[in-house]
């Protein structure tokens, strides 16, 4: 009877359901975390590194530690200021974490909309499409296309285990290992 207790306390992934609306309560999480790798693949060149980020309300925490080229960074910051750190110990903010990235690191990363498309959702500030119902679940949103091959239930939420997000030349493959909701939220925009 144990036995059989701790082979049904794994977590199982949920189905992919055909529309957008059962995710829909996703966006009453405002303090998460995960934990997972994230791959980038362009015509030329693929990257993968190592990712732990932690949200609360505006504020992030964006550790990317592997390969992917720079080693290191850490990003840290809110809709107001973006501090990064990168391997070699180097220190740079700007206003935006999309254009500082791209500015600093030459990645093109939609940091600032990648926060509601890892729980499934749309940026709420941008018009987006749903997919058609006979393809995977997923939205294009600001000339990206993203998929979500599988979710996993925490709760009473659907959330992705994998997450692709695609701008030709770029392919971003996001695997969560580990989805935490309602993290101690101590981090502040402020330098790391």
């Amino acid at each position: 009877m144990l036995l059989s207790a701790c082979s049904n306390w794994q977590q199982t992934p949920a189905q992919p359901a055909n529309s957008m609306t059962g995710l829909a309560n996703n966006g009453d999480i405002k303090h998460w975390a995960v934990r997972g790798k994230v791959g980038l693949r362009t015509t030329n060149e693929a990257h993968s590194a190592y990712l732990n980020w932690s949200q609360c309300g505006d504020a992030f925490d964006i550790r990317i530690s592997g390969p992917l080229g720079q080693g290191a960074a850490h990003l840290v910051g809110n809709t107001e200021q973006v501090y990064l750190t990168t391997s070699d110990n180097q220190h740079f903010s700007a206003s935006s974490a999309n254009a500082l990235l791209a500015q600093q690191l030459g990645w093109t990363l939609p940091v600032e909309q990648l926060r509601y498309w890892i729980k499934a959702l749309p940026d709420p500030s941008q018009d987006y499409q749903a997919n058609p119902p006979q393809q995977t679940l997923g939205f294009q949103q600001q000339s990206w296309q993203l998929s979500y091959p599988r979710l996993t239930q925490q709760g009473d939420y659907q959330l992705p285990s994998k997450i692709i997000a695609e701008q030709t030349p770029l392919k971003v493959t996001l695997v969560i290992k580990q989805w935490q909701l309602k993290p101690a939220c101590n981090h502040e925009a402020s330098p790391p």
